[in-house]
């Protein structure tokens, strides 16, 4: 089978280009084609079909705004190089991960025109909401529950910004009004709780929960506790790093180590710097073996998540290295961790409770040893390569299938 794996970046951004790399090894290692389609960007992987590759843009540079306005929304050059790359290479099918923004659902055009079975896995709660992370303010935000995106608009729930938000908002109209999830033939969610999430906001489409899955021979586990902690990740308000350091720096027996980039980073410096903080350190971006490597000796791995998160790739990768997550009760982690099985929780943006729970159990080596064991056979049974294919390929077959008997 010929796939085409569809995502707007094609370098490791995050947790959805994990996944949809993943999924591209694991579909070539059984034997089936796959072709791919982004955005040209020198941080790319290199790739065999770059050159039907979209223009680079940067949003988040507001030079030129008005020029990149539309593009925003609708994308028609997304449309017309997808349909060159699909006149040449014919795919059986084609799986979308994020596509919004950079490459827009303007792609959607050439797939129909071709007769492609579509796939879409979401990442977050972007096909329901302008603000695709439910977060503004500093707070988890649904009032633009059925269908009213002018509130983020009035609210200026993106960046802060009246204009960013009203272009969210004009996109969730658009995608909306122009009926783009009625062309996807199935939508794939890696966590129950944003399944049951869009289904609470009227998302009448259907959507298979299949968990992300990781190479596990890739990760060695270590089960002996080290001598600190870690977080690993984006460095974004509502990941809940400075909720983290807030409670670190009064326990001084306790190292922290920060690992990851964001618009967060510069402000917690100057958090640590102002209240000299001696036992937290940024270590910036780390990636591969570096990464793997100090990850695998701390003594237990925090995801202080203030918004809700879907199916962190981090703690996937966090239990295959034999690390229990202490994470706040929030979203999809509710579904990756037991209580005092594989990790634990406290309540989300709770400085005192992270305190107390990391006053419990920083110092019981055995308890940490025994669920870093429990957590690495955890992913060993819901996050196998093996089992994401087989479920996969469940779907890739039976919408070829069909799509072969309606053709004919």
């Amino acid at each position: 089978m010929k796939v085409l794996l569809i995502n707007k970046f094609h370098y490791l951004k995050g947790g959805a280009e994990r996944v949809y790399f993943e999924t591209k090894r694991i579909l070539e290692e059984n034997g089936h084609e796959v072709i791919c389609f982004s955005m040209q960007d020198k941080k790319n992987i290199p790739c065999t079909e770059s050159e039907f590759f979209v223009p680079h843009v940067d949003f988040s540079d507001k030079t030129g705004w008005y020029k990149k306005a539309w593009r925003f929304i609708y994308y028609k050059e997304a449309s017309r190089r997808l349909e060159k790359l699909i006149q040449e290479e014919k795919p059986d099918i084609a799986h979308l991960h994020n596509v919004y923004h950079q490459l827009t659902y303007s792609i959607l055009k050439p797939l129909k025109k071709y007769h492609i079975p579509i796939v879409q896995t979401l990442h977050d709660y972007h096909m329901i909401a302008p603000d695709y992370n439910l977060y503004s303010h500093n707070k988890i935000c649904e009032s633009c529950r059925s269908h009213k995106f002018y509130k983020c608009a009035f609210s200026k729930c993106i960046q802060n910004s009246f204009w960013s938000s009203l272009w969210g908002s004009l996109e969730s109209y658009l995608n909306w009004f122009a009926g783009y999830a009625k062309r996807i033939d199935q939508f794939i969610a890696p966590s129950k709780f944003l399944a049951d999430k869009y289904a609470e906001w009227d998302f009448k489409y259907p959507i298979k929960v299949i968990h992300n899955s990781l190479e596990l021979n890739a990760f060695e586990p270590e089960f002996t506790p080290g001598d600190y902690i870690v977080y690993f990740g984006r460095l974004s308000r509502e990941k809940g790093v400075k909720t983290l350091c807030q409670a670190v720096r009064k326990m001084p027996n306790v190292k922290l180590k920060i690992i990851g980039t964001g618009p967060e980073a510069e402000s917690l410096e100057d958090y640590l710097q102002e209240k000299q903080v001696s036992n937290i350190e940024l270590l910036g971006q780390l990636s591969g073996t570096e990464l793997f490597e100090t990850v695998k000796c701390v003594r237990f791995v925090v995801v202080p998540s203030q918004w809700l998160e879907n199916y962190p790739m981090i703690v996937i990768e966090a239990m295959a290295l034999g690390k229990p997550v202490l994470a706040s009760r929030l979203g999809g982690l509710t579904e990756m961790i037991t209580e005092n099985y594989n990790g634990w929780f406290f309540e989300a943006g709770n400085t005192l409770d992270l305190q107390e729970r990391i006053k419990r159990i920083y110092d019981n080596g055995p308890l940490i040893e025994q669920l870093g064991r429990n957590a690495r056979r955890t992913v060993e049974i819901k996050n196998s390569s093996e089992e994401y294919y087989k479920e996969i390929m469940s779907i890739y077959n039976f919408l070829v299938q069909s799509n072969k008997v309606g053709l004919g």
